[in-house]
């Protein structure tokens, strides 16, 4: 039997944070899974929250509560590194486990010893339920677990909310203590030869407020974000030849995009870009932009 650990990321979440841990205590398991939460050095409530939470089931839940504020990356990194179950579950402070999700994650894992990181479809949600959308990857008409491969993977990027990752703690290779996004861990865990699963069920809530601070919704946090992730791409297109051909043809979509989310682009992308176009492959490019198209929820907000 796998154990489990679900790892909690919290920065400023009191108002959130007491339903996240019911819904993670709520779930029906046949398997050991501990819960690690890491605040990191909220400004409001939430560590007071997070304590008198913990006295009310004790046992239940380890607490790392940091008294100096150390970043989003190192904070996801400290409590990841906690974690002592095969399976990894990755979970933000402020959304919503839906029920089945950890079960029907770890049965993947259990059924398919060549998985190393499963994610599953999402439902954006408003605090006031004025806004429900759900996540449209996969397609109609797909089987209930789908299977995606390394190269596919270098192909299409990002395509599932950060609380719907779950990963096996063995597969996790790299040690890097800088920003990341999400994908460069994915390829991490798929190499050499593991693949990805998809579970074509809704299994979280995602927060999505209109009016949310998050970096996301300024055009400054949105260029952070996509440098961050064309560098990760830039790593791993001059380490990984076989994959050059899929890895451009996410760079291209992703290049695109930015373009036109910031209506900025860097010289360095541009250079890029013409310098490999012999990786550019047609089929490739239209399949990156098939699935990026479906990965986000039907209706958006911001």
């Amino acid at each position: 039997m796998l154990s489990g650990s679900v790892v909690v990321s919290c920065y400023n979440q009191e108002k959130y944070v007491e339903e996240c841990l019911n819904s993670i205590l709520s779930q029906e398991i046949d398997f050991d899974c501990e819960i690690i939460v890491s605040d990191d050095c909220s400004t409001d409530r939430t560590q007071e929250v997070l304590r008198a939470y913990s006295e009310k089931h004790p046992g239940r839940i380890k607490l790392l509560l940091r008294e100096k504020n150390v970043g989003a990356a190192l904070n996801y990194h400290g409590v990841h590194k906690m974690a002592s179950g095969d399976i990894i579950y990755h979970f933000d402070g402020d959304d919503v486990m839906l029920p089945g999700k950890l079960q029907r994650q770890h049965d993947v894992f259990k059924s398919n010893a060549s998985v190393n990181v499963v994610f599953h479809k999402a439902v954006y949600f408003s605090d006031d339920s004025s806004y429900f959308s759900e996540t449209q990857y996969p397609a109609p008409g797909t089987e209930e677990v789908s299977f995606i491969s390394l190269e596919e993977m270098a192909r299409w990027g990002a395509i599932a909310v950060h609380s719907s990752y779950a990963y096996r703690r063995v597969s996790r290779k790299a040690v890097i203590d800088r920003e990341f996004m999400e994908w460069f861990f994915v390829i991490d865990s798929l190499l050499p030869e593991g693949k990805a699963a998809y579970v074509n069920a809704p299994l979280v809530k995602y927060r999505c407020n209109p009016s949310a601070g998050s970096y996301l919704s300024t055009t400054a946090g949105k260029i952070k974000s996509y440098t961050i992730y064309l560098n990760d791409l830039y790593g791993y297109f001059y380490a990984l030849p076989k994959l050059r051909t899929d890895l451009y043809s996410n760079f291209l979509v992703t290049f695109l995009a930015m373009a036109k989310s910031t209506h900025k682009c860097s010289t360095t992308s541009l250079f890029f870009l013409i310098r490999n176009l012999y990786c550019f492959r047609p089929r490739s490019f239209l399949d990156t932009v098939n699935v990026r198209k479906r990965v986000g929820p039907e209706k958006k907000v911001r």
